[in-house]
């Protein structure tokens, strides 16, 4: 059985979309990376492309908490390739599960 955090580093090593929801709302995300950050929280880096959110911002470069992550499925959307303001944000992980 696949674990989300599985899921997540096949999504971004693969340059796939994920698909899930998300504090309320629905999400997709081009997935950058997944590792531990500062405050021992296991967290993914993405940019959300599609749904909602709690600013009302979208599109839009976020963290997400592994923990919080419901019906996580890969998806079909584009995949937006990271930038250097999305690989900048790799200096607030401790430690790297997987990265683009």
């Amino acid at each position: 059985i696949m674990t989300t955090v599985d899921t997540i580093v096949e999504a971004i090593e693969g340059h796939r979309t994920l698909n899930f929801g998300y504090h309320g709302f629905d999400r997709v995300v081009s997935p950058y990376a997944i590792g531990m950050t500062t405050t021992n929280e296991l967290k993914m880096l993405a940019y959300q492309t599609e749904g909602g959110s709690n600013s009302g911002v979208c599109p839009k470069l976020r963290y997400f908490a592994v923990s919080d992550i419901l019906g996580l499925e890969v998806g079909t959307a584009f995949y937006v390739p990271a930038d250097e303001a999305a690989t900048s944000q790799y200096a607030s992980f401790t430690k790297l599960y997987a990265k683009v």
